[in-house]
């Protein structure tokens, strides 16, 4: 049967039609983005961590001052995340997530502007206290908006896999901060030029990212009608009308409480890593510069592979068992009884290499649920999903904060196995948290 149109060529006819029914692959782009943004994040939160034992030994700080500091970022973090979600999921990502990461790119910055301040009144301490509050306020809306993100543009049975790898891209951030910030540091011999090197990261990717990116596939005409209905595929039907935020509804979702609560008693230990482990590796293990370096970086290697194979073992038990909710729980249930047992472990090695192989296993098993965590998120909180991740990093960063205040007054009385004890038990409990998290009753099952 020939072609209905004589002047086009039916071999012409049906590869169009080929290419219709074929999904464009535009997902994939913001996936991109999202996970360069996971390394910038990193590479900013990371590098001021890698800095503090020189910024602590030029101004004068101890390590409860330390403790604050890191407190005062993750306190704000926790203050910020459910205003920045909220603000996600009624306007919009592309405009908010340019201005935030402008923010605090050129906070990271300004953390080298302390230096010049005079040492009366503590002033440099109280200068970054301020800056690191400011600076945790513009951060909170980076995972948060990231998880809109791949709510409105990734398939379900993608999410899994898409969350792994974006916080892959945050250990590759952690990774190689410390070894590039170090080497840095020891190349101009002082820690300013290279906070101000770092903080231009950010700038480079803002002026990436905001011309092209759209904040729905429908708003973009690169994606075809067959990738738009993959990506809506399985999704509970959505209520029509003007966005309104179910308080009642998350208030009596158990789904909810688990996970907010899972990422709180993981976050009271973790974020150990991101602020106080460089401090404690230097000042309390005695080790070197280089081994610093090294020892800080290397658990972000272990994340990265861990983010990745969880995600994707996360979809895939789902894609084999059909069973969504232990194809979420599987990860951290098992990552937290093993996690909590290397904690207790930590403070009593000796060896080097043994501590680096400790501090990796724990990181490891943490990061295994990361890509699950962040999937359930989406899965139960569907076009709420960048309210209910501000409200789990909320948590996560409040449980964070009050672990540093802890660590640092444990640290500053050298009472480290104390500390790390409270930490196995805070990951234990966030494994029992888990077992209430379930993925099967999302927030938004109402029909158009």
């Amino acid at each position: 049967m020939g072609s209905s149109n004589p002047l086009v060529p039916e071999t012409a006819l049906a590869a169009a039609e080929m290419s219709a029914a074929r999904p464009t692959r535009v997902r994939y782009q913001v996936l991109f983005a999202a996970c360069t943004l996971a390394v910038v994040t990193y590479i900013h939160r990371v590098g001021f961590a890698r800095a503090l034992p020189e910024l602590q030994k030029d101004l004068g700080l101890d390590d409860v001052h330390l403790s604050w500091l890191t407190a005062t970022f993750l306190f704000s973090y926790g203050v910020f995340e459910m205003p920045a979600g909220l603000l996600g999921d009624k306007f919009g990502v592309r405009h908010l997530l340019t201005l935030l990461v402008l923010g605090w790119s050129l906070l990271t910055g300004c953390v080298a502007l302390t230096i010049y301040l005079p040492h009366q009144w503590m002033l440099p301490l109280l200068v970054l206290l301020a800056l690191r509050f400011a600076f945790g306020a513009f951060q909170a809306g980076g995972f948060p908006l990231i998880a809109r993100m791949m709510t409105d543009w990734m398939p379900m049975q993608e999410r899994g896999t898409a969350q792994g790898l974006i916080w892959m891209s945050s250990r590759v951030g952690g990774l190689i901060v410390p070894v590039f910030l170090g080497w840095l540091m020891l190349r101009m011999a002082n820690w300013q030029t290279p906070l101000w090197i770092i903080s231009g990261f950010g700038l480079l990717w803002c002026g990436m990212f905001w011309p092209w990116y759209r904040n729905r596939p429908e708003e973009t005409r690169r994606v075809n009608a067959a990738e738009r209905e993959l990506i809506v595929s399985g999704r509970a039907p959505r209520s029509s009308g003007h966005l309104k935020m179910p308080w009642a509804k998350v208030l009596r979702s158990r789904g909810v409480w688990a996970l907010c609560l899972m990422y709180g008693f993981g976050g009271f230990a973790a974020n150990f890593y991101v602020t106080l482990l460089p401090t404690y590796l230097r000042n309390h293990r005695g080790l070197s510069d280089g081994v610093t370096s090294w020892l800080s970086g290397l658990p972000f290697a272990c994340g990265l592979v861990a983010c990745v194979g969880g995600g994707f073992l996360s979809d895939l038990i789902i894609r084999r068992t059909g069973n969504r909710k232990w194809g979420r729980r599987l990860n951290g249930t098992c990552g937290t009884l093993i996690g909590g047992i290397a904690w207790l472990f930590l403070n009593g090695v000796q060896d080097t290499w043994m501590l680096g192989f400790l501090l990796c296993l724990i990181f490891f098993c943490n990061d295994l649920a990361m890509g699950p965590a962040w999937a359930a998120c989406a899965d139960i909180g569907e076009r709420y999903a960048g309210t209910l991740g501000g409200a789990m990093n909320m948590i996560g960063s409040f449980a964070g904060a009050a672990g540093n205040l802890l660590a640092g007054y444990l640290l500053q009385a050298n009472h480290s196995g104390i500390l790390f004890a409270v930490f196995a038990g805070s990951v234990w409990l966030g494994g029992l948290c888990w077992q209430g998290v379930d993925v099967t009753k999302p927030l938004d099952t109402s029909t158009d």
